[in-house]
């Protein structure tokens, strides 16, 4: 963490750093579009993204995979989600979210094959990872 950070220069860094995004759909088994034609890659983002695709460990599992396809051999995951939430509201629409314990997602990352480097966690409302 930078204790005063320069934003400018933090924005410029990540667009300069950030090649493309990618639309892909978890939900499917074909994440993303055929015709993009897209090699491994070396870093992926899931922000809030696992936990609203499953709603349970079997389902998790089968969210990771899908992801895992897609990246590189000594590629890197960078992922946020919450732990113990049974929902999440977008306006007045209320839909379900993974509800899961640590120790569980932890067996999950493990079923997976993923090694966790840096572990942190965050309450405020609600806890996220």
């Amino acid at each position: 963490l930078e204790l005063q950070p320069n934003i400018e220069l933090i924005a410029d860094r990540v667009r300069s750093s950030v090649a493309d995004v990618i639309p892909c759909d978890l939900s499917k088994d074909a994440v993303i579009p055929a015709e993009l034609s897209l090699k491994p890659f070396d870093v992926m983002i899931c922000s809030l993204v696992w936990d609203v695709v499953a709603v349970n460990a079997a389902q998790l599992e089968v969210v990771i995979r899908r992801c895992l396809a897609w990246l590189s051999p000594k590629g890197v995951l960078v992922v946020q989600g919450s732990l113990h939430e049974e929902w999440y509201t977008v306006g007045s629409a209320l839909f379900p979210v993974l509800n899961i314990d640590k120790e569980t997602l932890f067996s999950v990352f493990d079923k997976c094959g993923l090694k966790v480097e840096k572990w942190e966690t965050r309450t405020k409302c609600s806890t996220h990872y």
